[in-house]
């Protein structure tokens, strides 16, 4: 936390992420469980973004790997947690897509 007091712009942006204008944005981690439609697939081939207009920061492998800015070839496993950020609505839109349950493991 102390190192983000030391960029200023870090914070601005952070502070962004949760209001731009009249929208509340969110970061939120969707969870891929073993009946998930997208299991297998790529990121290009699921066109998250052009169907829920969310935006993948990140994606968590199963094993704990954390994948920043992912590339459009990740392939997209059981367990995988996809770090979106967008609205609520996008939010729940991925959610029903990917059937997301909402139920979480600790760490």
């Amino acid at each position: 936390m102390a190192a983000l007091m030391l960029r200023p712009t870090v914070i601005s942006f952070l502070d962004m992420n949760t209001h731009v204008g009249d929208v509340i944005l969110d970061l939120e981690d969707v969870v891929l469980g073993p009946s998930s439609p997208l299991l297998g697939q790529t990121l290009r081939a699921v066109k998250i973004p052009e169907k829920t207009g969310l935006i993948v920061l990140a994606i968590k492998k199963a094993a704990g790997q954390m994948i920043f800015n992912p590339g459009s070839d990740e392939k997209l496993l059981v367990g995988d947690s996809m770090i979106v950020l967008g609205t609520d609505e996008q939010i729940n839109a991925l959610k029903r897509l990917s059937h997301d349950s909402g139920e979480r493991a600790c760490p």
